[in-house]
């Protein structure tokens, strides 16, 4: 299974989410841009296995994925930079126990954006 990661509405999305043969996720930015809405996404963002994410997607410039490794939740946010890449950046570790916890905390709002 592959789910888009997107902040826009661009013909690209910065990033994916592939589920492996063990069901667990790995993430992947472009890493090569053919044309018009095709690319290649070999960059692997993170070099452990997610047990579970949660996306949450948005075509506001702004998107976070609730990363889940073990038992424990962390949180990716991607913002629009004017580049199909997007600028990312880990806001929480992965010390959290649950993924509601961690949305409250950083007063996030599940329902402003899309899965």
């Amino acid at each position: 299974m592959v789910r888009n990661i997107h902040c826009h509405d661009g013909s690209l999305a910065p990033m994916i989410a592939k589920q492996n043969e063990k069901g667990t996720w790995d993430i992947f930015g472009i890493s090569e841009v053919f044309g018009m809405g095709a690319a290649d996404y070999k960059t692997k963002l993170f070099d452990f296995e997610i047990t579970d994410l949660i996306l949450l997607n948005s075509y506001n410039g702004k998107a976070y994925v609730c990363i889940k490794k073990d038992q424990k939740w962390g949180l990716l946010e991607i913002k629009e930079n004017e580049t199909v890449e997007c600028d990312w950046k880990m806001i929480s570790d992965l010390n959290y126990p649950t993924a509601d916890k961690m949305l409250s905390d950083f007063k996030i709002n599940r329902l402003d954006f899309m899965s």
